[in-house]
Formats: structure tokens, sequence, C-alpha cells
């Protein structure tokens, strides 16, 4: 039974550092489209060796103990970082809130920081497009961005095309907007 146990032990060490690249900064943009708005959830995942690179900017003082203030503040300049276009119309994003895991875990590339956001779009029949482009880059970086579709009242969204940047970094959606 022992003997399993190591064997199994070391595979699953191996699989969850595999999963995350410890020398790289991981980025997930969850863009929802829902009427009257954009919503955005960008998840920042920090290796262990580049986690420095992204606590300069969140901790600044560097006392280990992220403020709300400073978790904010890090937010919207990561925001200030990203482009947000709907039919080729630049939309500016509101912070919403901002989840920040202990500092702790974060150095040692465990935890998602999260950064919620929405911005203002005008509900309007037929063919719009979507562009978003992220280029908050504390360190070197892997980028996604999805299109995720909300539909409330009267208003349905279906994506009719979706383009990506090699690197991840832009994506521009097409999609139909109607009443049903």
């Amino acid at each position: 039974m022992k003997r399993v146990a190591l064997c199994v032990l070391p595979a699953l060490v191996v699989g969850s550092a595999l999963a995350h690249p410890v020398d790289e900064v991981v980025q997930g943009a969850y863009l929802t489209l829902a009427p009257g708005k954009v919503a955005l959830e960008l998840n920042v995942t920090p290796g262990a060796e580049v986690a420095g690179a992204v606590l300069k900017g969140l901790d600044p003082n560097g006392d280990g103990k992220v403020t709300d203030g400073e978790a904010r503040r890090y937010a919207r300049t990561v925001l200030s970082q990203s482009t947000l276009k709907v039919d080729g119309k630049g939309a500016a994003w509101t912070l919403d809130r901002v989840q920040v895991p202990p500092v702790r875990v974060l150095r040692l590339g465990g935890g998602i920081l999260k950064i919620y956001a929405s911005a203002k779009r005008a509900d309007r029949l037929g063919t719009r497009t979507l562009f978003y482009k992220n280029r908050y880059q504390p360190a070197r970086t892997q980028r996604t961005a999805n299109v995720f579709l909300q539909p409330s009242g009267n208003w349905q969204f279906q994506v009719a095309a979706q383009t990506r940047t090699d690197d991840g970094r832009a994506l521009t959606v097409t999609y139909t907007q109607r009443r049903s």
C-alpha cells in the first residue's frame, strides 16, 4: 500500500506543476455580452518565478499585505492596459471588484487574482463587433480571451465569427443582436 502511495504522489506533484508554468503570468479574459454592457472577468495567475513582477504593482510598499486601495489601484492599472471597442468605438471599463489571494500564496504561484469590470454599450439590432486587446505584461505572459453570451429580457445574441491573434492578446467577435 505504501509503495502505491509513493508512486502516485510524485505523479500528482508533477501533474500539478505542469498545469501552470512557473516562469509566466497566465491571463484569462472572460468577456460576457449582456444587454447594455460587456462584463469582464480577468484572471491573472503569476507563476512562482515571476510572481515578484506582479507583486511590485499589487503590493508597492512590500509589506506582504494587499489593502483594498492597493488592489483597486493595481486593477485600474491592469484595465488601463486593455482596449475594448464596440462597433469600432472605444468603451471605458468601470472596475466592479477585485479578489486577491494572500501574498504568500501568490509568491508560490498558487493564487489567481480576479479583476471584475464592466463597460456600457448600446443595445442595437443587427450585426455588431466587439474588439478586446490585453497589453498588460508584467513578465513573460500567456493570454487567452473568450466571449460568453447572457441573453436577458427580449435581447438575444449569437456569435457569427471570432478571431484571435496568435499570442492571445486580442479577440474580435462579430455577433448579431436581436429581440425575441
